[in-house]
């Protein structure tokens, strides 16, 4: 039994090889959703025709359409044009083997005329770029030599096979593909509520019975990096569509609270920069174990040089000491990983910078240099409030790799200093130690 949503396949071997990433699956998935269609399955195959095959097959019998890109090429190994040739045999129960490709006059004199613009002789290679299975039509591409292929009425099933490349692939299913799909007067809303400081457990438990799967609209989870993303989708007539997807919203804020930081292409970093910016402040860094992976998120956001004044990166203790007068006391005795050394790093940054607000790194990203009382994974995080006269201080233990370490001790630094931005610096974040929030005068 087929449902309403819209499969996609990609078709290449440098995709399941994972030579390059597939970006036209998300591409056209967004695509779908902007015109009221929902996206079905996913699926990815190599450049083997029985697997292009067997793959539309399935998909068209349980989906209402199914878009394909790539293996429209000229050479020996783009075999999508075939196997979708196959794949209507099949469908159509007809004798063991593929239906028959033909020649289409239309496509062969768009393939000449494009190679004669460019004053080139086609190869004759190319001449497989007008064959179509006879269930089937070209579709036009502006961009390239490629035509692609919309089956038919009589093919038993609705396919649309796209080209490879994005710049041919996209404009082709926007002008064609689309009105064709598009479902009139109804659509798919979405939003997604991004979050930090709580972990995906504990978010859903504050999200409750909002994520029952039978709940309408849905409401679903999806963590990276330290940040929890709250995915809404509502679908219907576009009133009813848009008034339920507000009515969750509120519903999901009002349960969450402060941990949710903004929405859709929003990040942590430009939210905490429209804070800054809100409140005329500034912020610098230094930073130890992330070695400016802070900067360089807050640096991301366009126009951030409004509100981030720089930062240090005192890699080496002798750093710490001669470019932000950590004391050789301190760090010989409590440790260049500790929370008076993050305060003191803190506390230099604003002072040398004379911002309103400054943090500080410094713990063991591994895989060496751990401690029974300091294992990888230990990070102090500093944040230095100039105005409240109090550098803060947090013990975090992060686990995972080197990488991970270090990009969830960047994404905490900001989520510290954000919770600092809105008068809650105690709050408790995800990853942090139970001990107390270590505070000191500035």
């Amino acid at each position: 039994m087929r449902n309403d949503a819209v499969a996609i396949l990609s078709v290449g071997d440098e995709l399941i090889l994972g030579q390059i990433e597939d970006t036209n699956a998300p591409w056209i998935a967004r695509a779908l959703l902007a015109i009221g269609v929902m996206p079905g399955q996913r699926r990815t195959v190599g450049d083997q025709r029985g697997d292009i095959t067997a793959a539309l097959v399935e998909l068209a019998r349980t989906h209402r359409a199914v878009i394909v890109s790539g293996g429209l090429g000229p050479t020996l190994d783009d075999l999508t044009r075939e196997a979708l040739a196959d794949a209507i045999a099949i469908v159509k129960q007809e004798a063991t083997g593929s239906t028959e490709l033909v020649e289409d006059p239309i496509g062969l004199a768009h393939l000449r005329a494009w190679f004669e613009e460019r004053g080139r002789v086609m190869p004759p290679s190319n001449r497989k770029q007008a064959m179509r299975p006879r269930a089937c039509e070209l579709l036009p591409n502006p961009m390239g030599t490629a035509p692609g292929l919309a089956t038919t009425d009589d093919a038993g099933f609705c396919v649309y096979c796209l080209p490879g490349p994005p710049r041919e692939m996209q404009p082709m299913l926007s002008a064609v593909v689309a009105p064709r799909l598009a479902a009139p007067a109804h659509e798919i809303a979405t939003c997604a509520l991004h979050t930090v400081g709580l972990g995906e457990s504990a978010l859903a438990e504050l999200l409750g019975d909002l994520m029952d799967r039978t709940r309408t609209p849905s409401v679903g989870t999806t963590a990276r990096g330290g940040v929890v993303s709250i995915r809404i989708r509502a679908s219907g007539s576009s009133e009813s569509a848009r008034t339920a997807l507000a009515s969750t919203i509120e519903a999901c804020e009002a349960r969450v609270g402060h941990f949710i930081f903004g929405q859709n292409d929003a990040t942590l970093a430009s939210c905490v920069g429209a804070l800054l910016r809100a409140r005329g402040r500034t912020v610098a860094t230094a930073e130890s174990c992330t070695g400016g992976m802070v900067s360089a998120l807050l640096t991301d956001v366009a126009g951030s040089s409004e509100w981030l004044q720089g930062g240090f990166v005192p890699y080496a203790n002798v750093r710490k000491m001669e470019d932000l007068a950590v004391p050789s006391a301190m760090i010989n005795e409590f440790g260049a990983v500790s929370h008076l050394t993050a305060v003191a790093l803190a506390r230099g940054a604003l002072h040398r910078t004379g911002c309103n607000y400054a943090i500080a790194t410094t713990g063991i990203a591994g895989p060496s240099g751990g401690s029974a009382e300091k294992p990888v994974g230990t990070v102090f995080i500093a944040i230095a409030d100039f105005a409240a006269g109090k550098v803060y201080s947090r013990r975090f233990q992060f686990a995972g790799e080197r990488a991970a370490v270090r990009e969830r001790s960047a994404v905490m630094s900001l989520a510290s200093l954000r919770f600092t931005l809105i008068d809650a610096p105690m709050q408790p974040l995800l990853w942090a130690e139970a001990e107390p929030v270590h505070v000191e005068a500035i």
